[in-house]
C-alpha cells in the first residue's frame, strides 16, 4: 500500500488557479460549473479515470457555454453547443490517450446537442427560415446516404459463396 495520491492536492490547486483567472477576468459565478470541470480534467491527467475525465468534459463543455450565454445573452444555443462539444472533447481526448480503444459513445449525445444548438443559433439569425423547404430534403439525402453506406458495409462483410 505505498501509491499516493494527488489527485485531491492537484484538484485543489486547478480550483485555486481557475478561481484567480476568474477573479482577474471579472467573470462571476456563471463560471463555478467549468471551474469545477477544469478541476475534473486535471484529476483525470493525474489519475487517469475515466470517470474524471466524462464529468469533467461534460461540465467544461457546459460551463463554458453558460459563460458565453450569459455574455451574449443568446436563445441557449451556446449552452447547447457548450455541452455537445463537452462530450465531444471526452471522445477527442479518450482518442488522443487511448487511440482506437478509444470509447465513442460521446459522440452520439455530443452529435445530437450540437447539432440542436448549431440550429438554434442559425434560428436566432433567420437563416432556417430562409432554408424552410431544404431541411426536410436534406434530412432525406443524409438518412438515404446513411443507409446505403450501411448497406455497402453489411455487403463487404457477408460471406462470400
Amino acid at each position: 500500500m505505498n501509491e499516493r495520491n494527488y489527485a485531491p492536492g492537484l484538484i485543489l490547486i486547478g480550483l485555486g488557479i481557475l478561481f484567480g483567472i476568474v477573479r482577474v477576468t471579472g467573470v462571476g459565478g456563471e463560471a463555478v460549473v467549468a471551474v469545477i470541470g477544469g478541476a475534473l480534467l486535471i484529476a483525470y491527467a493525474a489519475k487517469r479515470t475515466y470517470g474524471f475525465l466524462v464529468a469533467g468534459g461534460i461540465m467544461t463543455g457546459l460551463g463554458l457555454g453558460i459563460v458565453w450565454e450569459t455574455q451574449a445573452s443568446q436563445n441557449g444555443a451556446p449552452v447547447l453547443l457548450g455541452l455537445g462539444a463537452g462530450f465531444l472533447a471526452v471522445y477527442l481526448i479518450d482518442r488522443i490517450v487511448r487511440g482506437e480503444e478509444a470509447k465513442w459513445w460521446p459522440v452520439i449525445p455530443g452529435g445530437i446537442i450540437a447539432t440542436i444548438g448549431a440550429l438554434l443559433a442559425l434560428d436566432a439569425e433567420g437563416i432556417i427560415q430562409r432554408l424552410d423547404g431544404i431541411w426536410p430534403i436534406a434530412l432525406v439525402v443524409v438518412g438515404a446516404l446513411l443507409l446505403v453506406a450501411e448497406a455497402g458495409r453489411h455487403s463487404r462483410s457477408a460471406p462470400q459463396p
